[in-house]
């Protein structure tokens, strides 16, 4: 948290154009890819209790004992709001990174969830977790070291979103689900190691990265995963290609574990040259295993 606090000083102070639904935050800018204050549009958001849509943050370790954020706002000269206390700027950048992942989504075809309670808790593991089972996530600052919190990582928070628009898809098919939820994080962040950032020391070796060659043992989710970011990278519409995952995903039957059938439920959603191109991408990354719509 002490790393942050300058940044969190920073969205204080920034200055610059607003409307007045605008809401002063901590971020990641989308091209440089670092922490940087700025106003965003979070619409529906009830930004004094930091909840809506998106999410509702919650201080505390469990539903039960937890309580609702009471963050006073001022308007800046600019017209847009900003918290007073540095903690309130710190949630509210929290739930914008939720709100960005949320509509990324959206546009990939999920379903707009109600908003699940986000547990805010100083021992809680860094980074934004879902937890299937009781359908919250929790919220921890750090990892120490990390140049991006994880929980301000926007492809580690579509992840994570991801997984829970996928629950029930992971009770049937866990590395399929996970494999998706992956690819998401990449899709969302456009960037196949996105995960590094959030690494501390970084990722010098590229192992977290979905375009690198996996290891013989990786999991069947990272080849779910390395296969869909190849394809999607190839034909240069990162949303058709997490629509086109999503899709397949839910289309999923019951059975074993099988990557290649949900590669396969990709490929049948295409035609002509674009399921060429996927079907030799899929067949390059799974070494020629049976994918049943590639002839």
């Amino acid at each position: 948290m002490r790393r942050v606090l300058p940044f969190l000083a920073l969205a204080a102070a920034c200055g610059g154009s607003a409307l007045p639904d605008r809401v002063a935050v901590l971020g990641v800018d989308r091209l440089s890819g670092e922490l940087t204050g700025q106003e965003v549009e979070l619409p529906g958001a009830d930004f004094a209790a930091v909840r809506g849509p998106a999410a509702m943050m919650m201080l505390g370790a469990t539903t039960a004992s937890a309580r609702v954020p009471d963050c006073s706002l001022r308007r800046r000269p600019s017209g847009a709001l900003i918290a007073r206390t540095l903690p309130c700027v710190s949630l509210l950048g929290h739930y914008a990174a939720m709100d960005r992942s949320r509509q990324f989504l959206l546009a990939a075809g999920a379903e707009a969830l109600l908003p699940a309670p986000v547990l805010v808790d100083p021992a809680a593991e860094p980074g934004l977790r879902y937890d299937g089972a009781t359908d919250t996530f929790q919220l921890g600052e750090g990892p120490a070291g990390a140049r991006v919190p994880l929980a301000l990582n926007p492809g580690a928070v579509t992840r994570e979103m991801a997984r829970r628009q996928l629950r029930a898809v992971t009770a049937a098919h866990a590395e399929e689900g996970e494999g998706v939820a992956l690819f998401l994080g990449a899709a969302a962040a456009a960037d196949p190691g996105y995960l590094a950032s959030s690494e501390p020391g970084g990722d010098p070796i590229g192992r977290l990265d979905l375009s690198r060659p996996l290891p013989p043992d990786a999991s069947a989710s990272a080849v779910l995963a390395s296969a869909l970011w190849a394809w999607a990278d190839a034909s240069g519409d990162l949303t058709g290609a997490a629509r086109a995952a999503l899709a397949a995903a839910r289309a999923l039957t019951p059975g074993p574990s099988d990557p290649a059938a949900l590669l396969s439920l990709v490929a049948a959603q295409l035609d002509g040259a674009e399921r060429d191109q996927a079907c030799a991408v899929f067949r390059a990354r799974l070494h020629g295993a049976g994918i049943t719509s590639c002839p």
